[in-house]
């Protein structure tokens, strides 16, 4: 087995280095082949997957002629920036997507009819759709191309935009919402395959963090500009989609001009995709989200026959999409939508990783959310008001991205995490702890700044993390794996808030309390849930991300991998 890292520019070390794994091995017996795969073991590392079928994977070849494939072609300076943020804006498009609407989701509620239980529908169809196309969209890309997959994202997702801008009425404009989403779904994958597959040593580094950064920063700029355009624009909530419809073609259009062409496959490259098992995880997850809302909204809640039995329904179909994908890899030569080793990668910290990701996004999302309807409806600043008290959101943001960029050489990646989360958690308490007569110079304002660390933090350290763990070829449906988990977290975190939220709201309306104490009432269980969840995944960061270590380490175990053979175990199977 050969294991190449790319450098940086010349007499420059490379410290976020990007794995370009060919693997070649002999000839071995049926017997070794069957230890190989039954040992749990045999995945934790990338180069674990050439124990697969010569007929999926290609990369396998005789040792004596297996070589690395070559580095990508090292692009000039601005051709380099120019990628990096077409990316970047891709993701903030994305975070704004999510946030934008929000300000103005009281005036949408007015205007369109929409009852307070499916307001969270405008806000969660977008993450929903957005979350269960990541892993068919990140396949598609690794199959199809990337480019042409993150260009056909954006200008699907600029359609819907334009589309939803005219809707009259509030099951017209989620449906909208979620189509957009799934168009927003193409270009995340893509756009990480893209970073993975053009841009190597510190520059890919970079571009991770401006990637990572980018959603965040979306989503505070998003807020803002929705909350200006909501007070001052006639067309309101409908002028933000326009800008969003405009944006997606203007980002699209600079990717056709400055994205480098995908790479030619040969014959050999698998581009067979697994659409059984799309349909099954991306129905199972659908039916989960729709139930566990619908639980709460629907006339007698979960006493109404449908909702736990659709419940059940999504449950074996999520069960059954990882057994598909284990018969696929295990049993057959055709490709498995996911390949379940990543989680077990870096003895199984990779899968720890993603599981982070999900329970902080679960709280990130919905402190997002929630925190504008304190102010809208408890502090009663008014859409402007509120736009004002946003304005520490992508201040911090754009803070925290250069900070990333600087220290994700020097500082192992768990510190990042752990920190991150950390601040996440402490902004839901000092929202928790808001009241109808706190000043905002106390507790909001601190939580303003603090929200947006944990996302800024945890998303370039994982998004560097997957890519040097996975293998080139699926460095899209790797990447797709980690943003489908964080956008779930996400709709999964809006809506157990928003049923907390409704249930509190309505408890103390029974005890007899005013509109705006009810409100407030609602939305400080939310908060406290949203603190419960961030730091639980800083529990989980701090037990489970112990060893990591900086980016430059982990390039450097690559490198030494590559001029010494890997230990073995006693079946044979190599060790991180």
């Amino acid at each position: 087995m050969t294991t190449s890292i790319d450098k940086d520019d010349a007499g420059t070390r490379s410290t976020a280095s990007t794995l370009a794994i060919h693997d070649g091995h002999d000839a071995i017996s049926e017997k070794s082949k069957s230890e190989s795969s039954d040992s749990p073991a045999a995945e934790l590392e990338p180069s674990a997957e050439a124990s697969r079928p010569e007929s999926t994977i290609t990369e396998d070849a005789a040792p004596e002629t297996a070589l690395a494939p070559p580095a990508p072609p090292q692009l000039p300076t601005g051709r380099r920036w120019a990628l990096t943020l077409i990316v970047m804006f891709s993701m903030a498009m994305n975070g704004g997507a999510q946030t934008g609407l929000n300000i103005a989701l009281p005036l949408i509620q007015t205007e369109l009819g929409i009852t307070e239980a499916n307001l969270q529908w405008v806000a969660s169809a977008f993450s929903l759709t957005n979350g269960c196309f990541l892993l068919i969209s990140g396949r598609v890309a690794d199959a199809y191309g990337r480019k042409r997959c993150f260009i056909g994202g954006m200008l699907w997702y600029a359609v819907w935009c334009l589309v939803g801008s005219f809707m009259h009425s509030g099951p017209a404009l989620i449906v909208t919402r979620a189509m957009a989403g799934a168009g927003a779904s193409m270009g995340i994958p893509s756009g990480m395959g893209i970073i993975a597959g053009n841009l190597h040593g510190r520059q890919r580094a970079t571009a991770f963090a401006c990637f990572g950064a980018g959603a965040p920063i979306g989503a505070g700029t998003g807020m803002v500009i929705g909350g200006l355009l909501t007070a001052y624009a006639s067309q309101t909530w409908r002028a933000l989609l326009w800008i969003f419809t405009g944006l997606g073609v203007v980002i699209a259009s600079f990717a056709f001009v400055y994205v480098p062409a995908d790479k030619a496959k040969g014959p050999e490259h698998d581009r067979r995709i697994d659409w059984l098992g799309a349909a099954m995880i991306t129905s199972g997850l659908v039916l989960l989200q729709f139930t566990v809302s619908d639980g709460v909204s629907a006339p007698r809640g979960w006493r109404e026959p449908y909702v736990p039995t659709l419940f059940s329904v999504s449950i074996i179909l999520i069960a059954a999409f990882f057994v598909w994908q284990w018969y696929l890899k295990n049993k057959t030569t055709y490709p498995p939508l996911l390949r379940l080793a990543l989680f077990t990668r870096a003895r199984g910290r990779l899968g720890a990783y993603y599981f982070v990701g999900f329970v902080a996004w679960t709280g990130f999302a919905s402190i997002s959310y929630h925190v504008n309807l304190y102010y809208q409806q408890v502090k009663l600043t008014g859409p402007l008001g509120a736009v004002v008290r946003f304005l520490p959101v992508p201040i911090s943001g754009i803070i925290c991205n250069i900070i990333v960029a600087r220290v994700i050489h020097r500082v192992p990646l768990q510190f990042l995490v752990c920190f991150g989360v950390f601040c996440t958690g402490l902004s839901a308490t000092f929202l928790a702890l808001s009241g109808r007569d706190t000043l905002y110079w106390t507790f909001p304002f601190n939580a303003m700044y603090l929200v947006v660390i944990g996302a800024d933090f945890l998303v370039p350290t994982g998004s560097i993390f997957v890519s040097l763990m996975a293998l080139p070829q699926e460095q899209s449906v790797a990447g797709a794996l980690f943003q489908t988990l964080l956008q779930l977290g996400g709709s999964f975190g809006l809506t157990l808030t928003s049923v907390i939220a409704t249930t509190y709201s309505n408890k103390a309306r029974a005890r007899g309390e005013d509109e705006i104490d009810s409100i407030l009432k609602g939305l400080q269980a939310s908060f406290w849930l949203a603190a419960g969840l961030a730091f639980t995944a800083f529990v989980i960061a701090v037990i489970f991300l112990r060893g990591i270590g900086i980016v430059s380490e982990i390039a450097q175990r690559k490198n030494k991998e590559a001029a010494e053979p890997a230990p073995q175990t006693e079946k044979g199977d190599t060790h991180v």
